[in-house]
């Protein structure tokens, strides 16, 4: 079973981040992968893909006082998050639970 969501991405080692409902997270048992939304970026950006297996922890970021996404960070081996930005970053928190991801709450 597979969950998708729109959002935005932060990588690591990248000063500047994709904001808006411009990428897809799909989050499945063995990976989860980022992608752009529409199919002309993706042919210049992406798409990212994560192993379940380089994944230590899966958390939220404090939300801002006026900022609409919520950054819901995926801690990679290297100790750099990959964060996506939900406006319903919950949604996000449940699914990964449920697909056996190391959630913090």
């Amino acid at each position: 079973m597979a969950y998708v969501f729109k959002g935005g991405l932060t990588r690591p080692g990248v000063m500047t981040g994709i904001l808006g409902p411009w990428v897809v997270l799909t989050l499945d048992t063995a990976h989860l992968e980022f992608r752009m939304r529409f199919r002309w970026l993706a042919r210049l950006f992406g798409p990212w893909r994560l192993e379940r297996s380089a994944i230590r922890e899966v958390y939220v970021d404090r939300p801002g006082a006026l900022d609409p996404w919520v950054k819901v960070n995926f801690l990679g081996e290297e100790n750099m998050p990959w964060s996506f930005l939900a406006q319903w970053p919950q949604d996000v928190i449940e699914a990964a639970e449920k697909l056996g991801y190391p959630v913090r709450h």
